[in-house]
């Protein structure tokens, strides 16, 4: 009973040590981007770099950023510029949809955006690697931020990647050719039709063996489907845990 109260509490110790710093990070141009990074010290195993989909922001990340800290990993979740505290009160997404007439108009305005990401998330990528070390990092990238992840991946091959319900266009697709040989989780619902199909396009031009289609019934799109199967960040654990472990 005595030992199984110290591992409880041991655990219980470990869980309370384990919690997101807010840091702010600068552009070339001065804006102001948030993160939540998650330190888990000089015994850090390697480091995830997590980007959200674009109708959520860095706390989809919350979860599994504990959960890799238990386990000695660092992670860092960057919201993307104009959305949640990466936002300013004359520039962010709410306000782009505000002064938008149609969805049509809206999503011109957030491609507009769009161009500024890949620098947001190099800057990102660099304050993690200060910490961990360039060649030790892997990337988790949710819908849009999937694109964004194979995009960055082609400058920097990280250890490993998670495309998180990413539907890729044609230029998505061939980008993610040239990394092919990184391996891959990737995650869709049969009935998200169009990452469903551009999931399965990868996965089959996947040069890694060690390239993983995980596949889910419904048409659970990202966040919604940390829901649907409560073991998935589990999974997603694990799944970074052993590609640290093995060669590619």
């Amino acid at each position: 009973m005595k030992k199984k109260l110290v591992w409880l509490l041991a655990i219980l110790f470990i869980s309370l040590n384990v919690s997101a710093e807010r840091v702010s990070l600068k552009a070339s141009d001065g804006f102001q981007l948030a993160a939540n990074f998650v330190d888990a010290g000089s015994n850090a195993k390697f480091g995830v770099l997590m980007l959200h989909q674009c109708n959520a922001d860095k706390s989809m990340y919350s979860d599994l950023a504990k959960l890799l800290g238990e386990q000695n990993v660092t992670s860092l979740a960057l919201d993307f510029r104009g959305f949640a505290d990466s936002t300013t009160p004359t520039f962010s997404r709410k306000l782009l949809r505000k002064e938008s007439k149609n969805r049509k108009e809206f999503m011109n305005k957030i491609k507009a955006v769009n161009k500024f990401w890949q620098g947001d998330v190099e800057l990102a990528y660099e304050y993690l690697a200060d910490k961990i070390g360039s060649d030790n990092i892997s990337i988790i990238g949710a819908s849009c931020g999937g694109y964004q992840a194979v995009k960055f991946s082609q400058k920097i091959k990280p250890q490993s990647l998670v495309l998180f319900s990413s539907g890729l266009d044609e230029k998505g697709i061939a980008s993610f050719n040239h990394i092919s040989e990184i391996p891959a989780l990737i995650i869709a619902s049969q009935d998200d039709a169009y990452t469903f199909n551009s999931s399965n396009k990868i996965f089959l031009s996947a040069k890694s063996p060690k390239t993983r289609l995980l596949v889910y019934k419904g048409n659970g799109h990202g966040r919604p489907l940390f829901k649907h199967d409560p073991n998935l960040e589990n999974i997603m654990v694990d799944w970074f845990l052993t590609r640290a472990s093995s060669d590619k």
